[in-house]
């Protein structure tokens, strides 16, 4: 959906009649067997249907992609929440996941509201212009902000991790969260919801006649700035940094074990003396249950952050990569609207429709990073599913079994909650699988 600038897709719906059915081969044999001026009036039939099916192509492009990323984008950011939210605590770095989830879903929604809209000619108004079209780029603009705050959290967990405990606690994150989102909404809505309104003869939303300026010269700079250029920035060095940083702590780790390493060896070539010494020391000095119970929480709690960490790495290079295209188009063509019917001018419309859908995609992806790049997310979603389906099974089971024939329930059965309650323990997960698949997450900070 195109959201900065004008809307190119209606003018390339309706036209691209006129030119009957011949295939190229044979438009381009019977161009052959004219004279130099029907040649030349050919040649600009020519670019003239190439044109119609480029526009055309970019017409068919914006009428359904949204609906695919919908139809995935939705159920998948929904997964993502009652995933994250089912496991034991809620850190800041989940609950941003989850934030972060929830505006993604929020804006393929409106997106998709405002295609259809537009799509079936259902007739606009001034609630429309005001609303609709602003609460779209509001629940975008704000879901990049909120992979920003993401990638700050990750780059000071790892290359600042001391002082994370009082940085990002949950309370300051919710603080932070509720600033950014209430900003965003005061700044978006109230700007557009002034400038923006219905022209009754063109058919459409429009710029108030007094607001052309501001919002000509200002407000789509300001916009594509805050929506695009800023997040990528800030992302794309927040990564690096994030990915510098893991290096870094991984070629500390492994000097770390080659000293302890050569450590080992020097003990091994000690005389029986220093062995017997060396053992003594250690036997006068046994290992407590407790401190090994602690290596084991500090072990499990790097292990969560590392998972963390590369999920939302992952999200930030696909961010990355899918917001380059609009990146590029907006560098070299600003925001021209040209209404020439040339090729050129139709192969940019295609482009800048690319580049809306690979930007949109950014809302319908991240389940699906998490899913492949994080085990314990993995595993906590199939266990999810699986309690889900057996305990439905389990359900029915028991209704039909407690049930006779005549509708009443016999002497001997146990009842059905103890029936779904053994197939959900015993049946469906055994021990090993219900311990295998817990979900250790490092308590917050309060």
């Amino acid at each position: 959906m195109a959201f900065f600038g004008e809307d190119v897709s209606n003018s390339s719906s309706n036209s691209s009649s006129g030119f009957g059915n011949n295939n190229n081969d044979d438009f381009l044999f019977s161009i052959l067997k004219r004279d130099d001026n029907s040649l030349l009036n050919s040649l600009n039939n020519l670019d003239k249907k190439q044109y119609f099916e480029l526009m055309k192509v970019s017409a068919d492009l914006t009428s359904y992609y949204l609906i695919v990323l919908a139809v995935i984008g939705v159920p998948s950011n929904a997964l993502t929440v009652i995933t994250i939210l089912s496991m034991r605590s809620l850190s800041p770095a989940t609950f941003f996941v989850v934030l972060l989830a929830i505006f993604d879903g929020c804006a393929l929604v409106v997106k998709l509201i405002g295609n259809q809209l537009a799509q079936h000619e259902v007739s606009q108004n001034n609630g429309y212009c005001k609303v609709m079209d602003p609460l779209s780029i509001f629940f975008s603009t704000t879901a990049n902000w909120i992979l920003v705050l993401i990638c700050l959290e990750r780059f000071i967990s790892v290359c600042y991790p001391l002082k994370k405990v009082y940085i990002f606690t949950k309370r300051r994150s919710f603080i932070i969260a509720a600033i950014l989102i209430g900003c965003m909404f005061t700044l978006i809505m109230t700007t557009l919801g002034v400038t923006r309104t219905f022209d009754n003869r063109k058919e459409r939303c429009s710029t108030e006649e007094r607001f052309k300026p501001f919002y000509n010269n200002v407000w789509l700079y300001l916009n594509v700035a805050l929506h695009l250029f800023i997040p990528f920035v800030i992302i794309a060095f927040l990564t690096a940094f994030i990915i510098y940083g893991l290096r870094k702590s991984r070629k500390h780790r492994m000097s770390l074990m080659r000293k302890g390493d050569g450590a080992s060896e020097e003990m091994k070539v000690l005389k029986d003396g220093g062995a017997v010494s060396k053992k003594s020391r250690s036997s006068s000095t046994p290992v407590s249950p407790t401190s090994l119970h602690n290596q084991k929480m500090l072990d499990d709690t790097a292990r969560v952050e590392r998972t963390i960490t590369l999920m939302l790495i992952a999200a930030g290079v696909i961010f990355l990569v899918l917001s380059l295209p609009i990146s590029v188009f907006y560098l070299i063509r600003g925001f021209r609207v040209s209404h020439s019917m040339s090729v050129e001018q139709a192969r940019w419309t295609l482009f800048q429709q690319i580049a809306f859908l690979f930007i949109d995609s950014s809302h319908a992806v991240n389940f699906f990073l998490y899913f492949f790049t994080a085990k314990r997310f993995r595993v906590q979603l199939i266990r999810l599913v699986r309690e889900k389906i057996c305990f439905c099974v389990g359900d029915n089971s028991s209704r039909d079994r407690t049930t006779g024939s005549n509708g009443n329930r016999p002497d001997n059965v146990p009842n059905s909650k103890s029936n779904s309650s053994n197939c959900t323990t015993s049946t469906c997960l055994s021990s090993k699988g219900a311990t295998g698949s817990s979900m250790n997450l490092p308590a917050a900070s309060p």
